[in-house]
């Protein structure tokens, strides 16, 4: 696994962010058991509250195994990065497509956001992650 990280505007970003993003990225894989997936993760952090006005945080599938993921900094950015890290599992699994309708084979086209299945996995796997990837640091 290949992660690469980038501030607003493809600028850098504060060696002390971009490490603990970069641990946090790695713990959060291991956590999701694929850390040892050939896959190309490119974090790109946004100075903004919300990405888009409404949104922390974004998860795009290249293909199955190339992502992008942004991150609006002034947010739980450490919740939102767990999240989206979800999101690539899911994609890498195969368990949703990209086009987001399709979980684990079946049709959610007509599902409502906070219903969707693969929302309510990343929503309730984050904190968890989070919690382990502080313990894991300060053991």
């Amino acid at each position: 696994m290949i992660v690469s990280m980038t501030g607003p505007r493809g600028g850098k970003i504060p060696l002390d962010l971009h490490g603990m993003s970069l641990l946090a990225t790695q713990s959060f894989a291991k956590q999701l058991k694929i850390n040892r997936l050939k896959s190309h993760i490119e974090v790109r952090f946004h100075h903004k509250a919300f990405i888009d006005g409404t949104a922390e945080g974004y998860c795009e599938a290249v293909d199955n195994r190339n992502f992008i993921i942004d991150v609006a900094l002034y947010s739980n950015w450490m919740a939102t990065l767990a999240h989206e890290m979800v999101h690539v599992k899911q994609f890498a699994r195969n368990e949703l497509n990209s086009g987001l309708t399709v979980w684990k084979g079946k049709d959610h086209t007509d599902t409502e956001y906070w219903d969707q299945p693969w929302e309510k996995e990343a929503r309730r796997l984050q904190n968890k992650m989070v919690v382990q990837f502080e313990k894991d640091l300060n053991s």
